[in-house]
């Protein structure tokens, strides 16, 4: 090596899995904090009695609605300002809005503390999307994203155990104390978002130029010398569209709108179904309602490890995860229809977790594609698909109640398989390849 060059032959500096520890905790945070609204719901309205049915569907909405709003000004923020600076923020203001509804009354007041812990929440996932573009090499990248969008499903299956179970059931807290003490790890996230993130690895002090260049080889290794700091240059990343992009993109979109209304099924209906339909109490629903997020998790994982197999074993990204995302829905359609045979509702949910292995292992896959084909500009990206998606879940709500009231639980279940086997044919026709940012 020649005196001025960087060492990239040295063993690489692990800063990316201090990076990606934090990632994991945003996500299993988020989603803690998301599903406590649902679980505290009960008691907040029992103490709340001047607010009727109406005026809660209104809280309940005030968050997607923001949270819609948020996505691609959130993911705009992302590419501008940075990872560091926009999840240092956010998790800052989410955890103090989650908190909100505790320590605020009258109607307007709700709606605004829903409104602006759904707009907080609502940039993570695309700079999430952003940090894992820039600190990993390609070839871990999706199961990175898969783990990282796994901690989620898991933190919405720990939110019944820790709030309602342990917070308020053994320890006895009020709802209102129990939603202080979960503000407490959101703030501490925000501290270490601060201290431990930066942008990118070059700009850290703690990665060494072989960590550097595993994440992006084409980093300088012979121009930069001893005691000259880096050249900073911050693109303006501009969505541009050629007709193949765009024809990909609405693939992508469409596939990202039918995709939401599983998940709003097993949000919003499935513990329905179980008490109505299985005969479950309340103390068993609540134990067997978390299994499919728990599947959920498990399938992330498992699709973002397939994802970078399949890359390297086929050669071709496109393919790899065409063939990873068709087969899960596809798979999940016909386990949506068999479960519905099932007599014994633990057998039920039993096929049910499988449903959610398959078709969640499809999440790392779209994550994937949008950092694919976004490039520089991939959160302001992210943000556009799952304002999509979101609309969906708006929709999902009136459909799936006329599915309900025409045809009963049933058809709810075979709307649901129906959707999913779309979005499985749908992404064949998706070509990640097709960039629509010009980098």
């Amino acid at each position: 090596m020649q005196a001025g060059e960087l060492d990239v032959s040295a063993r690489p500096t692990r800063v990316r899995w201090l990076v990606f520890g934090l990632a994991c905790a945003a996500s299993w945070l988020l989603y803690l904090h998301r599903y406590a609204w649902g679980i505290i719901r009960p008691e907040f309205a029992s103490e709340n009695r001047d607010l009727d049915a109406v005026d809660l569907g209104w809280l309940d909405s005030a968050f997607l609605a923001t949270y819609a709003i948020g996505q691609i000004p959130g993911g705009m923020a992302g590419d501008r300002f940075g990872p560091r600076a926009m999840l240092s923020v956010l998790a800052l203001v989410w955890s103090l809005a989650a908190v909100g509804v505790a320590w605020t009354s009258g109607f307007w007041p709700l709606v605004a503390a829903r409104g602006v812990f759904g707009l907080a929440q609502a940039g993570v996932y695309p700079v999430l999307s952003k940090m894992t573009r820039t600190w990993f090499p390609i070839g871990t990248r999706t199961s990175v994203q898969g783990a990282v969008t796994a901690m989620g499903r898991l933190g919405a299956a720990f939110a019944p155990v820790v709030i309602a179970a342990f917070l308020m059931g053994i320890v006895g807290l009020s709802w209102q104390v129990a939603l202080l003490v979960l503000s407490a790890p959101g703030l501490l996230l925000a501290v270490g978002f601060w201290f431990v993130v930066r942008d990118n690895p070059r700009q850290h002090p703690w990665t060494n130029p072989a960590e550097q260049f595993l994440v992006d080889p084409r980093v300088e290794t012979t121009a930069i010398r001893a005691g000259e700091p880096p050249l900073q240059i911050v693109p303006r990343p501009a969505l541009t569209f050629t007709a193949a992009s765009v024809f990909s993109l609405t693939m992508l979109l469409l596939y990202t709108f039918l995709s939401t209304f599983q998940d709003q099924f097993f949000v919003n209906w499935l513990p329905s179904f179980l008490q109505d339909e299985k005969g479950f109490d309340k103390i068993t629903m609540g134990l067997y309602a978390p299994l499919p997020f728990i599947g959920g998790a498990i399938g992330g994982v498992v699709g973002g490890v397939l994802n970078d197999v399949l890359i390297r074993q086929l050669g071709s990204r496109r393919w790899a995860r065409s063939l990873v995302a068709f087969t899960g829905k596809f798979v999940a359609a016909w386990l949506v229809v068999l479960s519905v045979q099932m007599e014994d509702g633990r057998v039920t949910m039993m096929v049910l977790l499988a449903v959610r292995v398959f078709s969640d292992w499809s999440l790392p896959t779209q994550w994937a594609a949008v950092t694919d084909m976004g490039g520089r500009a991939g959160a302001t990206l992210f943000g556009i698909v799952n304002t999509v998606g979101i609309a969906g879940g708006f929709i999902a709500g009136p459909l799936f109640g006329m599915l309900k009231k025409e045809y009963g639980y049933d058809g709810l279940f075979y709307g649901v398989a129906v959707l999913c086997a779309a979005a499985a044919v749908v992404w064949l026709f998706v070509d990640c390849t097709k960039r629509v940012v010009e980098d």
